[in-house]
């Protein structure tokens, strides 16, 4: 028999990097988020701003007991909740 499971995604991680960037988002624009999905846009649709970004980066790394390393920050990470949980996941090696 093969070992398929690590062919098939952490979803559990990916459904908690999902909410701690919707429960982060909600705390750096101070309002709950309720229409948010993994599609929403951050800058567009959501309404970050560049002045937001850093405190978001800060809530997530409480939130997930994890260190950033901003030199591997681009703008194409904070295009929507999917491409930031992307990032975060591929940071924390999953």
């Amino acid at each position: 028999m093969s070992d398929t499971a690590s062919l098939v995604p952490d979803t559990d991680a990916r459904t908690r990097v999902v909410a701690a960037v919707s429960a982060s988002l909600a705390e750096v624009l101070g309002h709950d988020l309720p229409e948010l999905t993994e599609d929403s846009r951050l800058f567009d649709q959501v309404g970050l701003d560049s002045s937001g970004v850093f405190e978001l980066l800060m809530g997530l790394e409480d939130a997930l007991g994890i260190e950033l390393d901003t030199d591997h920050l681009e703008m194409s990470h904070f295009e929507s909740v999917r491409t930031l949980a992307d990032f975060l996941l591929s940071e924390m090696g999953g």
